[in-house]
């Protein structure tokens, strides 16, 4: 599903995508930012927004660091690895190494949370190669150097030992011979200078004839003469040669790597997606606190009810003026499609309109918006508008030339799922003509069931929107003590422009506002003087509905809190009961084979001690296999230590046996516990040697001698 771009350029979802690329990493993530569209289904951007509200909770967890890795670009390593007999450079197998470690630790990072953090370690769970790579490239490169290994072949530790040996042997000599020149006092204030690979010593240039080996160059002014030692000569070339044998060592190395990497080129695409999808992730977390974006609920309902909705990039630019920024109440539906918006000019009309379009495309596009988290959103296939003076010269366009091409687009494009939005609907033409048009606009765009938003002036627009069921006026706030506007939209009843008002506030004349009202009919004034007392009895009434509807909102958003904890807290409960009903079968299992094995401990063969354990496994199995559900046992239990039997010699005397402690006398409801057991419980059934315990919830049957 593709954004308008005039839409999006009218309500500036490119400025704040720019915004947003500002939080990202990688230059690959900046690039999708700025390139961000809506998602293909509801259902799609459901899975965007819980993935991102995980990670802003682990965000602001103390306890956990989310990991924002820096994506590299290995876009042309990539390149290099579909060509046959193309071979890495070592910068370039450096930053897929990079990738691959970055990759490595949010795979471990998704691994380690994934049981607080489900859907963060679903989101990584098909990268399964990053070990393999990283083995790979770990064997020859150096990870602290980030250099190829010394050992990386036994014939390049060959060259690099020699390498080392003759660069020993090149210093001693230079050493050497640069001392006794010095003594000589033939060199200069700068000793020596370093030319083509080599250590050269800086000889005044008339001196140059009494040092004993090869000019290499002098200096810009002559001064200075640069003189390889005769002594290093041989060793020089000699480190030419290993130089020039460990390059072609270094690309035989790389090019086996690349080989082996070239199998793994799907793999490597796929963590440097990852890396740039999580980059993104992690800027619209960081960008949504910017704004005090939030995850609204998203209904399937197509209603629209928004609380304290504010425009962000208002917000963010109030914000670094310390100014406040008011936010607006919002609320549309199936009987309530048509919001019509009047009021005075600079009263906040188009910025409310942009505020709608703007949040409508954010959150379709995965981001955060900031509303009350009692707000709903609903979605919609298409977002429109037609805001501002867009004069074309290009194509020789007026503005009403221009407003009518983007109408009949609208005409043949929009349907019954789609957000218009239309800023001064029916200007740039004579009032009373332009008004008869955008009337006819009007009911045409009303029939195709979709959702608008418009603001006018025009007064016939006013009156055909009370006469329609499924539409509603709405105006901006005005002040009539003060004189001046509210930025508060209220919903019910058309606006005035208040006109003579806002003149007043502008401080004309009082004069020149009477000559005005008198060339206006009587009626046009009574109608406006109307308005203006219905808007002021609406202000109180919309005061007690919304302090109303704001306790509702709180009461059913603490019920929501309420049933999501008791969900919570009834699946910890399930899971714990369920690991006591593992734990005490593993209790219960254990002492049975250990029994049998004291049982025959004495024997000679383990014949009898085998029948009567694949007796006891044949009827546990049987028992497993007739319930409906099968407890699983998460992991093992090892069997406790068997007391080591110490052989008897003829010597010793016969051990005589301790008489036995009387046993105590139980009685049904005593509290006892297992031996070696913490949890207590209450005597249920007495039946011989046999006791039934009931511990909590659970029922067990136990021998006499092992409870206290």
């Amino acid at each position: 599903m593709q954004i308008d771009l005039q839409s999006s350029k009218d309500l500036e979802f490119n400025v704040v995508c720019e915004l947003l690329s500002n939080y990202c990493k990688s230059q690959k993530a900046k690039e999708n930012a700025t390139k961000i569209n809506y998602f293909d289904d509801l259902n799609s951007l459901q899975k965007e927004l819980n993935l991102i509200e995980e990670i802003k909770i682990i965000h602001e967890s103390e306890n956990t660091s989310f990991p924002h890795p820096n994506s590299e670009d290995i876009d042309h390593a990539l390149k290099i690895l579909r060509i046959e007999n193309g071979v890495l450079i070592l910068h370039e197998l450096i930053k897929v190494y990079n990738l691959c470690i970055s990759t490595k630790h949010l795979i471990d990072f998704a691994e380690k949370h994934k049981n607080e953090a489900l859907l963060v370690f679903e989101a990584c769970s098909h990268i399964n190669q990053i070990d393999v790579v990283l083995k790979m490239i770990c064997e020859v490169l150096d990870e602290k150097k980030l250099d190829i290994k010394d050992d990386a072949t036994p014939q390049l530790l060959k060259i690099r030992t020699n390498q080392k040996s003759n660069w020993n042997a090149l210093n001693r000599n230079f050493e050497r011979v640069l001392r006794k020149y010095k003594q000589d006092n033939i060199i200069g204030e700068v000793e020596e200078a370093f030319l083509d690979n080599k250590r050269v010593l800086s000889v005044f240039s008339q001196y140059k004839k009494r040092v004993s080996g090869r000019v290499v160059g002098s200096s810009a002014k002559g001064t200075y003469t640069y003189i390889e030692p005769s002594e290093n000569i041989e060793l020089n070339k000699s480190q030419e040669k290993l130089l020039l044998e460990e390059k072609n060592e270094l690309f035989k190395i790389l090019e086996k790597l690349t080989f082996q990497l070239r199998g793994e080129k799907k793999n490597l695409s796929a963590f440097q997606r990852l890396l740039v999808r999580f980059d993104l992730l992690n800027a619209k977390v960081i960008f949504a606190q910017s704004y005090g974006g939030i995850k609204p609920k998203i209904n399937k309902e197509r209603n629209m009810y928004w609380q304290n909705a504010k425009h962000p990039l208002l917000l963010l630019k109030n914000k670094s003026l310390n100014l406040p920024t008011f936010g607006q109440e919002i609320h549309l539906n199936e009987s309530q499609k048509f919001l019509i918006i009047s009021g005075p000019n600079a009263g906040g009309k188009s910025i409310t309109l942009k505020t709608v379009g703007l949040l409508q495309m954010m959150l379709q596009s995965g981001l955060y918006v900031p509303v009350d988290d009692v707000s709903e959103f609903c979605w919609f296939e298409k977002v429109l508008s037609d805001i501002g003076d867009n004069q074309s010269i290009e194509n020789q366009l007026s503005t009403y030339s221009y407003r009518l091409q983007r109408m009949k687009f609208f005409l043949d494009d929009a349907n019954d799922n789609t957000l218009l939005l239309l800023d001064e609907f029916g200007s740039g033409s004579d009032p009373e003509l332009g008004g008869a048009m955008a009337e006819v606009f009007y009911e045409e765009l009303y029939h195709k069931n979709l959702f608008a938003v418009i603001t006018t002036h025009y007064t016939n627009i006013k009156v055909l929107t009370s006469s329609l069921p499924n539409a509603v006026n709405a105006c901006m706030l005005f002040d009539t003590k003060e004189l001046k506007p509210l930025y508060q939209l209220s919903i019910g009843q058309p606006g005035s422009s208040f006109t003579f008002e806002v003149a007043k506030y502008n401080q004309i004349d009082n004069e020149l506002i009477q000559r005005a009202k008198e060339k206006v009919s009587e009626s046009k004034i009574n109608f406006d003087n109307l308005t203006v007392d219905l808007q002021i009895e609406k202000s109180k009434l919309k005061k007690i509905s919304s302090q109303q509807f704001q306790s509702n909102a709180t009461a059913q958003k603490m019920i929501r809190d309420f049933e999501t904890k008791l969900e919570k807290l009834n699946d910890k409960y399930e899971r714990h009961t369920q690991y006591f009903e593992q734990n005490n079968k593993f209790i219960t299992t254990g002492k049975k084979i250990y029994d049998l094995i004291k049982k025959y401990k004495t024997h000679k063969t383990n014949k009898a001690l085998n029948e009567e354990v694949k007796k006891f496994i044949a009827m546990e199995k049987s028992k497993i296999l007739e319930q409906e559900k099968p407890l699983v046992f998460a992991k093992p239990i090892t069997l406790p230590d068997l007391p080591k039997i110490k052989k008897k010699k003829s010597t010793e005397k016969p051990i005589i046996p301790l008489p036995e402690k009387p046993q105590k006398e139980y009685k049904v409801g005593d509290l006892v516990k297992i031996k070696n057991q913490t949890s207590k419980g209450t005597i249920e059934e007495i039946k011989g040697k046999k006791i039934t315990v009931l511990i909590g919830n659970f029922r067990f049957t136990t021998q006499l001698s092992e409870i206290e």
